[in-house]
């Protein structure tokens, strides 16, 4: 090498592995009397900014001086590679994640050294989001600042005379992400998104977001203690490393753990949102902005237009109950009752008015403005239906027909969707007629002398056979029963249940396979007294039947479907690793319609 014939110093030092150049020059300089590091450099000509950027060559220089490895010592001090970015490890890091003006020392390292004037500085002890000794565990402490630059890096002359504090020991579980911040620096970033994040974006997203996750959002970043920092840096890096899916979803965490009210998104999320607002001269940023920006029109009620971190915002995506009276000029009351009625909003504890459970998407919104065009009176509903107005009532009230807004002392509305999904079911059930004994429903209620609603409810349930001459347009009054079907299914029907025999006619499978999910709990049971036996049965509750027929199918089923043999499809599906409900013996097989589907 071009140094080679540069002899070491006879005085020289132990080089401390992880050093920096400066840090070695400057206990040199110490070492062999010399009053500076800046005038022992110049005396070997070596450039002190150069090496104060790790300049090779003059990190070289330094080397045969002190009689260390050339490339351990460049590889440990922080070297200008272009402009506003240092190399460091196998890492490249821009300036703004170094503080080189002011630098931070170990109290141990200090109080250790059997001179205080020689104790070691790192290269990684420029980083701001290094914050501890990896030999001692302890936090860093700020160094004394020079009163020139030629004096900045001159670690032995800045410690002279300083008594550091006592030592305070980090938490391993709070160094989390420092560890993954040295690792990246001696082995380079890996391959996850946070990964391909530029290191000081990396860094400093992980800590901004952590003091939002560990502190309050009203914290002061320039009061934040080194052991919060490093606890909030592990918090945010606990975040991130699972990606960005994981990020929103604990922005909306944050969103939902506060009420919805006319609290805005800056107040939510005051102290990492402000730090990224004055990251808008870095574009390197650009990935978080982008994903901050996108989540908050997304899930807060922004204006087309307003500007969010430096964009505006395309479109509207969610309301308030204010936004959407402003917008749509809706009553607030019939909104909020209706958003209600669909589980986005509840009463007040007061009583008075009501809150929103999260904002509304403007999708909904544009749905209910466009639905309270079309809404009937009850007068009116029972027009569509074929009813009187006293039927409506009866059929309201047990919610086989739905009101537009569930509250009790709110007007009945409809909705024609609504009453045409009632009558739907209804049509559901017509089958060619068979039987002679046909009566319309309210006629056969009162033979059978049980309300028309209980009929019409059993009828559903049962799913009885129905028949009418032209099932497209026939309404409530036009569908007729067999009274005898009637008659049989009401002996055996008791409030809510279903025999399991009628249970496996009704969901097509066998009544072995019935009394599997009866015994396994899928299928939710009741201890019923038989009228006519006065024998104690299990029966299947029909709610169960409806949520088990919305999340399960049986091979029979798919099999029809896909037009295959049912033994073809269960090899099928079984290749594919799709898993039936454990059952007993001869049931037939049931899979998820998560899985299959």
């Amino acid at each position: 090498m071009m140094f080679s014939t540069v002899k070491p110093l006879p005085l020289n030092v132990k080089y401390q592995n992880g050093e920096s150049a400066t840090s070695l020059a400057s206990r040199l300089a110490r070492r062999n009397g010399v009053s500076g590091m800046a005038m022992l450099l110049s005396d070997f000509g070596i450039d002190y900014l150069k090496l104060s950027n790790g300049d090779q060559e003059d990190c070289a220089r330094l080397a045969s001086l002190a009689g260390v490895d050339q490339a351990e010592l460049h590889r440990h001090t922080p070297a200008l590679v272009s402009s506003g970015w240092f190399r460091l490890g196998m890492e490249e890091i821009k300036f703004t994640a170094f503080s080189r003006t002011a630098l931070k020392g170990c109290p141990q390292c200090l109080q250790d050294a059997s001179n205080q004037n020689d104790a070691a500085h790192f290269g990684l002890w420029q980083l701001t989001s290094i914050r501890t000794c990896c030999l001692h565990g302890c936090y860093l402490t700020p160094l004394p600042t020079s009163s020139g630059t030629r004096e900045r890096f001159d670690v032995t002359r800045l410690t002279s005379g300083f008594s550091p504090p006592e030592p305070q020991i980090a938490s391993d579980q709070d160094l989390l992400f420092e560890y993954y911040l040295r690792n990246r620096i001696e082995k380079g970033p890996g391959k996850t998104w946070l990964d391909r994040l530029p290191f000081h974006v990396a860094a400093q997203t992980c800590e901004g977001f952590g003091l939002l996750l560990t502190l309050d959002p009203k914290a002061r970043r320039e009061t934040v203690t080194p052991a919060e920092w490093a606890a909030a840096g592990t918090a945010g890096y606990d975040v991130l490393r699972h990606g960005p899916d994981a990020f929103r979803e604990k922005l909306k965490d944050i969103q939902k753990a506060h009420p919805v009210d006319n609290t805005l998104y800056r107040t939510r999320y005051r102290v990492f949102f402000e730090w990224l607002r004055h990251r808008d001269d870095d574009p390197q940023f650009d990935v978080i902005r982008d994903l901050v920006r996108e989540f908050i029109f997304r899930n807060f009620p922004i204006s087309e237009g307003s500007i969010v971190l430096g964009q505006p915002c395309p479109e509207q995506y969610v309301h308030s109950l204010s936004t959407a009276r402003s917008r749509y000029g809706m009553s607030g009351w019939k909104l909020a009752r209706r958003l209600a009625s669909m589980g986005l909003a509840e009463r007040k504890t007061s009583g008075q008015g009501f809150v929103l459970t999260g904002y509304v998407p403007t999708e909904i919104i544009n749905d209910i403005a466009t639905d309270f065009d079309a809404l009937l009176n009850a007068a009116d509903a029972g027009k569509h239906l074929g009813v009187e107005r006293f039927m409506m009532t009866k059929l309201t009230k047990p919610g086989l027909v739905e009101k537009y807004f569930d509250e009790k002392n709110a007007s009945p509305m409809y909705h024609p969707r609504d009453l045409d999904g009632f009558l739907g079911k209804l049509r559901a059930r017509v089958e060619r007629p068979k039987a002679e004994d046909l009566l319309d429903i309210a006629t056969a209620s009162h033979r059978v002398r049980i309300p028309t609603e209980r009929v019409v409810d059993i009828i559903l349930r049962n799913r009885l056979p129905l028949h009418a001459a032209d099932p497209a347009t026939t309404r409530f009054s036009d569908f007729r029963v067999s009274l005898a079907v009637l008659r049989e299914v009401i002996a055996t029907d008791h409030h809510g249940t279903v025999r399991p025999t009628r249970a496996a006619k009704i969901l097509g499978i066998n009544i072995r396979t019935i009394r599997s999910l009866m015994d396994t709990g899928i299928l939710e049971t009741c201890d019923i007294e038989e009228l006519k036996s006065g024998r104690m049965r299990r029966y299947v509750c029909a709610k169960s039947m409806e949520r088990f027929s919305k999340s399960h199918i049986s091979v029979v089923e798919l099999a029809t479907a896909s037009g295959r043999l049912p033994g073809v499809e269960a090899v099928i599906q079984l290749d594919r690793g799709a898993q039936p409900l454990p059952l007993g013996p001869r049931a037939n097989m049931i899979f998820r319609r998560s899985d299959v589907l």
